[in-house]
């Protein structure tokens, strides 16, 4: 099957359906953005095309039992459906490899020994959770558990707080300059809020 056909099970199966974040729609995105964004990272790292295949199917699948009650297991739960769904439809040998990425790839640990592949997955997985889209699953968040302007602000400030702690789970060089990258631009983002919502009243001009 070509990324067309596959994306469409994807927005097939997802579609509609809520985690317990109140996130939808922006699972389906993230998941497709995640698909291509490990495809750059392969490149920018010099790992060898023969991987865009399996990269491919692991990103596009990875947050598939995103909407899992046991949301924790999500990642074991969604190699299982990812197998469901994609049996008879993805060489096996590929569909196997790319589930066991799934089940792990929110498993972060730098030094674990797995391969090149898993990594990719994990990194770009992550690297999509951060700049201009946080600010849009964190706002997305916040209308849908009734939040004010300033409460979501504080995701964002708690975020920059974890830099170092981030970037330690990142495998690749370029991806903890990318991450550097989303979190600057948050940074700036936060100061501008910050200005504008300050004290409810109206903020400040700027």
């Amino acid at each position: 099957m070509n990324q067309k056909e596959l994306t469409a099970i994807l927005q097939k199966e997802l579609e509609g359906k809520q985690d317990i974040a109140g996130r939808g729609v922006w699972t389906v995105d993230h998941c497709i953005r995640v698909s291509h964004l490990v495809l750059k990272l392969r490149k920018a790292v010099g790992a060898s095309a023969k991987l865009d295949s399996l990269l491919f199917v692991a990103g596009l699948f990875h947050d598939v039992s995103h909407d899992s009650v046991n949301h924790q297991n999500h990642g074991a739960a969604g190699a299982v459906r990812m197998k469901q769904l994609l049996a008879g439809k993805v060489n096996p040998k590929l569909l196997n490899q790319a589930a066991a990425i799934v089940a792990v790839h929110d498993d972060r640990r730098p030094d674990d020994g797995r391969d090149i592949a898993t990594h990719l997955v994990q990194d770009a997985d992550m690297l999509d959770h951060f700049g201009t889209l946080r600010i849009w699953a964190d706002f997305g968040f916040a209308t849908h558990h009734d939040l004010h302007m300033t409460e979501t602000l504080e995701f964002l400030r708690q975020e920059q707080k974890m830099r170092v702690r981030y970037k330690s789970l990142l495998h690749f060089a370029v991806s903890q300059q990318e991450l550097e990258s989303r979190l600057d631009f948050e940074a700036m983002f936060l100061k501008r809020a910050d200005k504008e919502c300050r004290d409810m009243s109206g903020g400040e001009l700027v």
